[in-house]
């Protein structure tokens, strides 16, 4: 916890620092932003969360530092639910910052107000750099529910490299994300039907070991409503190191000017 604390605190003084050296905040400056996406299947990182789900999000920013809501919620009572919440910077390309994802199933009796190790939530720093070309972004859990199968903590680690490019009138990314070692787990208990033996299913956040876990390409169009835009993709999501593939069609709805 004290690690915790001092990770967090250096991220917070990095943060806020080009704040606190100016005068006064103007409240005119504070930019606000809501939307929600509609997909037909939630893909996180190469993982299958959930099938048809609603993501909302909704953030507020002043001068690069920026505090974003967002979760997702599929329409299957069964399917994982998302509360996530972010702390970050943003200054020519360069970002930082602090995310608290609480997923239920993590925590055999979902409360979402208990940080124990056996909780819901998992605390992730994250670090990267965008430029015209392409975006790498590094994301690493360091507090709460992220154990190795040994007990020991596992600093799940995901980077990812994506890149942009226009082709017949989309917009276009392509993205590849790794896992530099093994990442936490959960062991699940479960009756074998052909012995009908108790088992167990480790199930890994990311991979045991080093692996590409993520490859990707999402077309994007984006429609212009008058009175509002609204981005429509479909998205090639595959996971190499589990051998599976997921077609993904989304709609988002931003009620306002909308993302560009």
């Amino acid at each position: 916890m004290n690690l915790f604390r001092k990770i967090v605190g250096g991220v917070l003084m990095a943060m806020l620092m080009p704040q606190v050296v100016s005068a006064q905040v103007d409240l005119k400056d504070v930019e606000g932003y809501l939307d929600a996406d509609f997909v037909s299947h939630y893909m996180w990182r190469g993982l299958d969360r959930a099938g048809i789900s609603i993501q909302p999000t909704a953030y507020v920013s002043y001068q690069g530092l920026t505090l974003k809501m967002d979760g997702s919620t599929g329409l299957r009572r069964d399917d994982i639910q998302e509360i996530v919440f972010t702390l970050g910077y943003e200054n020519t390309g360069f970002n930082i910052g602090v995310t608290d994802y609480w997923m239920s199933g993590l925590d055999a009796h979902d409360r979402f107000f208990y940080y124990g190790k056996d909780g819901g939530h998992q605390i992730e720093g994250n670090i990267g750099y965008s430029w015209k070309y392409g975006s790498i972004q590094a994301y690493t859990m360091f507090a709460g529910n992220d154990f190795k199968y040994s007990g020991d903590r596992a600093f799940s680690t995901y980077v990812e490299l994506g890149v942009p490019f226009k082709l017949g009138g989309l917009n276009w990314r392509v993205a590849a994300g790794v896992t530099p070692f093994e990442s936490g787990c959960t062991v699940e208990t479960y009756t074998d039907k052909t012995t009908g033996k108790a088992a167990k299913r480790t199930t890994y956040t990311y991979a045991e070991g080093f692996a590409c876990v993520m490859a990707s390409i999402r077309a994007t169009k984006t429609l212009d409503l008058g009175f509002s835009n609204m981005p429509v993709f479909a998205e090639f999501h595959t996971n190499p190191y589990l051998q599976t593939a997921n077609v993904v069609f989304g709609v988002t709805i931003c009620p306002f000017s909308g993302r560009q």
